[in-house]
């Protein structure tokens, strides 16, 4: 049974690609284990300053700010400027995680949750972290978020509707029309505050549907009786 936190969290970018973009924004919802509750303080959200200059970024090894990107997320170059640097967010999202560690150990760090965090949003946990700490010192990685567990929301849909021919697409904004979320929560796509709210209350939905289901059905020795499928 499962009683260490989670928390859904989302980037904003100024690219398309995880390994060199430059994060603009970071959110996150500590998630209550147990209850599937918002827990009480947990809500994080900021602006992170980019390397504004192009010429600058590409010498720093990292993506140029996107027109495409900060267009879709409403950004400005000059907004942005006056965000706090990276160094002070990632600082301060390493202490609102650790705040949902109860036994202050890499095994009951909180789980990291969040849409298409697999290919996305871990991989710039990593870089972060690499960047600004903190890691494991023995396995050198991320050392925020648990080492084993995360829950990809997107992955988690897509094992449930694989066989419905009414789904069309995966992405966020198509689960949005979808499941007949709010017009504010359409308006306000690809603000990451919002994104993680509406992927959280996606991530309860089906865990609380799980929960029940468990209940009546028997998965224990289910292959006792020699019946496999391949």
């Amino acid at each position: 049974m499962n009683y260490r936190d989670i928390i859904v969290f989302d980037f904003e970018t100024g690219g398309r690609n995880p390994y060199t973009c430059q994060p603009t924004q970071i959110a996150a919802v500590a998630i209550h284990a147990r209850k599937l509750e918002l827990q009480p303080g947990g809500t994080f959200n900021s602006e992170i300053r980019p390397i504004i200059d192009d010429e600058k970024a590409i010498k720093a090894g990292v993506d140029p700010l996107e027109e495409e990107a900060l267009k879709i997320t409403r950004k400005t170059r000059d907004k942005l400027a006056k965000a706090p640097l990276p160094k002070t967010v990632w600082g301060k999202f390493s202490q609102f995680c650790d705040k949902y560690n109860f036994k202050k150990t890499s095994y009951y760090a909180p789980i990291a949750a969040g849409y298409n965090i697999n290919g996305y949003d871990m991989p710039i946990v990593e870089r972060m972290c690499q960047q600004y700490g903190p890691t494991h010192s023995k396995s050198g990685r991320q050392g925020i978020f648990n080492p084993i567990y995360t829950i990809d929301v997107m992955q988690h849909i897509y094992c449930w509707f694989e066989n419905n021919q009414d789904v069309k697409k995966y992405n966020m904004d198509y689960m949005r029309e979808y499941f007949g979320m709010s017009q504010a929560s359409k308006d306000n796509a690809h603000d990451a505050l919002q994104d993680v709210k509406d992927t959280a209350n996606l991530m309860i939905k089906f865990m609380k549907l799980q929960r029940t289901l468990l209940k009546k059905v028997q998965f224990e020795k289910t292959f006792a009786n020699g019946e496999i499928y391949v």
